[in-house]
């Protein structure tokens, strides 16, 4: 057992991700924007999807209860409510076919030695059906934090980051004392396991979401978890431009909210791997009292050339140098479509028009990247799009069938 705990050891430092070179601040390069504060109703949002459509979150304790959010402003919309109920249910993750809750948060004490995570099959949430299967797990190298329960937690085996990709779960811990990150791999079907390590990624905070984006037929993947420093200083670790889970082979930047102190973000999601939607919980510490809250943050700078490298273009004032127009993503979609460009702020100067199969507008998007098909039919729409010096171009979108829902 020595033998084999020295070697996984010795893995993890060889795998072990250098320190980040470079750190932006989002606040200098114009990334975040702060959407609205989030109903009382979440003020511990813990989990982020993005699903049907729409914007998903829930709470880190008691019943099992999922709220939409408004997008435009951070309002809870309505609700779907499970009678299940967790200890500390910290992350949701997706496939096609499932919802993953994770149940693994372990920082009280006496803490956890096995934790759990719940699979239910999206089509029965759909019916208002909360069925689940268990999936039981430790992490391998876990021993008890046999501290007292004064002060902050020291254990490096909590956790609340995951993400679901090919056959397997990838969990991301929340080390105390490291201040980094190990990620752990488990099969995604039900049973008892032991979580094993894979690498540890240098993130120097503490990981408290994760989010997994795969565009095109390359299979492009993106992977961006979310957290904060000790001072509850919010930070985003972008890793992009790998293949399969391989993550040693990648590039990695960090991103540092330096005025945003005593925002304890806790979850992130997307819809198209550029933009992203952060929540952060109610703060009271430190003399600071900050409200739950929902950020969206636009990562065209680091990301738009790799992911949508046919889309890249630049626009200065009212002219377009380069007439390379914006794409839409996702498309097909469940609703929301997303302008993705190199230069949001020049998509004000756009008009967007949206058109049926019938040749009926529909909608104007004078200002703003979002375009909202939900409450229209499933078919093909056009969006066209109109340059102040009279450029248009078209593009088309398939908006999908709409499931019913019960609730």
């Amino acid at each position: 057992m020595r033998k084999k705990t020295a070697f996984l050891f010795i893995l993890l430092i060889s795998c072990s991700l250098p320190a980040i070179a470079q750190n932006w601040d989002n606040d200098e390069y114009g990334y975040t924007n702060i959407v609205g504060e989030l109903d009382s109703s979440l003020s511990g949002s813990s989990s982020l999807f993005y699903w049907q459509g729409r914007l998903w979150s829930s709470n880190d304790h008691g019943d099992l209860k999922i709220y939409s959010i408004d997008t435009s402003d951070g309002r809870t919309m309505d609700s779907m409510a499970c009678n299940l109920r967790f200890a500390d249910m910290e992350e949701v993750a997706q496939d096609e076919e499932y919802f993953y809750f994770g149940d693994f948060g372990n920082n009280n004490r006496p803490q956890r030695s096995t934790v759990s995570i719940y699979r239910m099959a999206k089509s029965d949430l759909l019916q208002g059906v909360c069925q689940t299967d268990t999936i039981f797990f430790s992490f391998y190298g876990y021993s008890p934090d046999e501290e007292g329960s004064r002060g902050l937690p020291t254990t490096d085996f909590d956790c609340e980051a995951m993400i679901a990709a090919g056959d397997s779960l990838y969990l991301f811990t929340k080390q105390w004392s490291a201040q980094q990150t190990v990620c752990y791999a488990l099969p995604k079907v039900p049973g008892n396991y032991v979580a094993m390590p894979q690498m540890r990624l240098n993130v120097n905070g503490l990981v408290t979401g994760a989010c997994y984006y795969k565009h095109g037929e390359e299979g492009k993947s993106v992977l961006v978890l979310c957290g904060y420093s000790l001072m509850a200083q919010p930070f985003l670790y972008v890793v992009y431009d790998f293949e399969g889970m391989n993550l040693t082979q990648s590039k990695r930047e960090k991103l540092i909210y330096s005025y945003h102190l005593g925002w304890q973000t806790e979850a992130i999601a997307t819809a198209d791997g550029i933009h992203y939607w952060v929540t952060s919980e109610h703060f009271s510490r430190m003399g600071m009292d900050n409200p739950p809250r929902l950020l969206m943050l636009n990562l065209w700078d680091l990301l738009g050339d790799y992911l949508y490298p046919s889309a890249v273009s630049t626009m200065s004032g009212l002219d377009i140098v380069e007439k390379i127009w914006p794409t839409l993503a996702p498309n097909p979609t469940d609703g929301i479509v997303h302008l993705v460009t190199e230069a949001p702020d020049a998509l004000q100067e756009l008009k967007v028009e949206v058109w049926d199969s019938q040749g009926h507008r529909l909608q104007d998007v004078v200002k703003g990247t979002t375009i909202d098909l939900r409450n229209q039919a499933a078919g093909i729409y056009v969006v066209r799009l109109t340059t102040p010096d009279g450029d248009v171009a078209t593009r088309k979108v398939r908006k999908l069938p709409a499931a019913q829902r019960k609730y």
